[in-house]
């Protein structure tokens, strides 16, 4: 019976995390992060070498 108890806060607390991780507060930080690659380095020449 204990496992079963302990079982289910990890899901708990499980969907807490993943609710708390992919709210809609934080779409716009993702968002731009994810932008950053494409973005390219700025001290950079375009065939990859540095300044």
């Amino acid at each position: 019976m204990a496992g079963t108890i302990y079982l289910l806060i990890l899901i708990a607390a499980f969907i807490g995390i993943v609710i708390w991780v992919f709210g809609r507060k934080r779409k716009a930080r993702f968002e731009a992060n994810a932008r950053i690659p494409l973005d390219g380095d700025k001290g950079s020449h375009d065939d990859g070498t540095r300044r």
